[in-house]
């Protein structure tokens, strides 16, 4: 199970971030650089600040399915924004871009504004 979950997040990393200077063996670049790749994909990019794995939802709530896992501190693009489920006081959800799946924005950074879906 572990084996399958490692590589269900290498290939989220790899769809959701591209050729935006990482890969889905880890950081091949500057932050900036992947930071540059997101602002010309026209998509907002958000940081993982969770501890442990981040869980990627197939709909904005905790009680759906887990459909990948994303690192702490690995970046993420951002499709928009919508209110789901309360995670710890917070009930905004991001849907990233290139994956179907939703994050809680409890633990994620958007480092710069997301639209409304």
């Amino acid at each position: 199970m572990v084996k399958k979950a490692a590589v269900v997040s290498a290939m989220v990393a790899g769809a959701v971030l591209g050729a935006g200077g990482w890969t889905a063996a880890g950081h091949s670049g500057s932050p900036e650089a992947s930071g540059r790749t997101a602002a010309r994909a026209g998509h907002p990019q958000g940081l993982v600040v969770s501890r442990v794995n981040l869980k990627v939802r197939s709909k904005p709530t905790l009680y759906s399915g887990v459909v990948a896992l994303l690192r702490p501190q690995q970046h993420v693009l951002l499709n928009c924004e919508k209110r789901g489920g309360w995670v710890e006081g917070n009930p905004q959800w991001y849907r990233l871009q290139g994956v179907n799946g939703w994050v809680s924005a409890r633990y994620v950074h958007n480092l710069q504004p997301v639209r409304a879906c």
